[in-house]
């Protein structure tokens, strides 16, 4: 894979950061992908959008990326979501049994909304 077909996004909303993944994220990519998780401060209740709804591949380095968010936002106790997952990658996150540790989302809006609600049900 090349570094070509990879592009990383940084974006903050209201509920916390949208880290956006584009491209291949392997081997080659996934140490970007760490430096640029590692650097974020989150805050405790704010919220780590990984929004992978543009990556075409991903392999066990890219996945280890998603371990590190999840807890570098749990030890901030931040909450994170992964949005637009693709198939490919859900399957295996389901048969290594590490779907249980993200909450997962169909697009950015739809993540929004729920922590959206969830503060207003929680004032």
């Amino acid at each position: 894979m090349s570094d070509d077909a990879f592009s990383m996004s940084l974006r903050p909303v209201a509920a916390g950061v949208v880290l956006g993944l584009k491209g291949d994220v392997d081997t080659h990519t996934a140490p970007g992908v760490l430096a640029g998780i590692r650097g974020l401060v989150l805050r405790e209740g704010e919220l780590l959008v990984l929004d992978v709804s543009g990556m075409r591949f991903c392999d066990s380095s890219g996945i280890s990326a998603f371990i590190a968010a999840r807890n570098h936002a749990a030890a901030a106790r931040a909450d994170v979501v992964l949005v637009g997952v693709p198939r490919q990658t859900l399957r295996v996150l389901g048969m290594i049994g590490l779907d249980a540790l993200f909450t997962f989302r169909p697009n950015l809006d739809d993540a929004l909304s729920a922590r959206d609600a969830n503060s207003a049900g929680g004032a």
